[in-house]
């Protein structure tokens, strides 16, 4: 399994995709920050207990963002995936005698770390942007918040993701797996907005303090509730529980589809 996760890093870290995929959520990142900047601190904000600060300019940019970074790196993502399927490298690692299992999971693994650090590298990039424009609360104010933020968000973002990994599992075609990939999370994010604005909201904001059931079983919505300050240690484990439901649901079919396909 070592070697394997071994040669799955190295191709991806040679496959210009995976750069590409990198300095494209970087620069949306930069050049939403330069537009919107102190207007995140200013407008009506999209999360509850925004402060003036870089913790406060992180939640907003966060929430702001996160969606468009995630369809761009998950269908690129994808895309690398669906290349090892057309590309016949899946074959070679069969033929090679690695067992499926671990097969699947190194894409797993890929799949959970690609999109995360292409995330996570533009969000941090663009709040560099502002550093030491904008006041910094104390360290004990904030480390704990980025943790509990970070951790949640990395186990939201690969639970949209696993439906990408059955999607390329099941078509096992580069072409197919962007396109379908692409509208599956272009849907996923883009009708969560609809379904919030039927939700009663705080007066002045842009948040909702009583989501349906509905939102809150939706991991895109749950981006945005995850960076609330005042998230509760129990809506923070619902978050967590929701997270990890989607992803064992979608990865469990995967892997049955995985194992039983016939590959060419």
């Amino acid at each position: 399994m070592s070697n394997l996760l071994k040669h799955r890093w190295y191709e991806i870290r040679h496959n210009p995709i995976f750069w590409i995929t990198l300095a494209v959520c970087c620069a949306f990142a930069l050049l939403v920050t330069n537009f919107t900047g102190l207007k995140y601190l200013t407008d009506p904000p999209m999360v509850v207990g925004i402060s003036y600060n870089i913790q406060g300019f992180f939640s907003a940019l966060t929430a702001d963002i996160i969606f468009p970074l995630l369809i761009i790196s998950g269908a690129f993502t994808a895309m690398m995936l669906g290349q090892m399927y057309s590309e016949r490298t899946i074959d070679q690692e069969i033929a090679a005698g690695h067992s499926r299992i671990s097969i699947f999971a190194s894409q797993c693994i890929i799949g959970f770390a690609v999109p995360n650090i292409a995330v996570f590298l533009a969000i941090f990039s663009g709040c560099l942007r502002w550093v030491g424009s904008i006041p910094a609360p104390s360290a004990g104010e904030m480390l704990p918040y980025l943790f509990r933020v970070i951790i949640l968000l990395l186990l939201l973002n690969f639970s949209l993701f696993s439906v990408c990994t059955f999607i390329v599992v099941l078509f096992r075609d580069t072409a197919k797996t962007i396109t379908i990939s692409a509208l599956f999370l272009l849907v996923a994010c883009w009708t969560m907005p609809a379904l919030e604005q039927v939700a009663p909201h705080v007066h002045g904001t842009l948040y909702t303090n009583a989501p349906s059931l509905s939102l809150l079983l939706h991991p895109a919505f749950l981006m945005r509730y995850v960076l609330y300050s005042t998230l509760t240690p129990l809506q923070g484990l619902w978050s967590a529980g929701v997270a990890i439901g989607w992803t064992v649901l979608f990865l469990g079919i995967a892997y049955c589809v995985f194992r039983r396909c016939e590959l060419k």
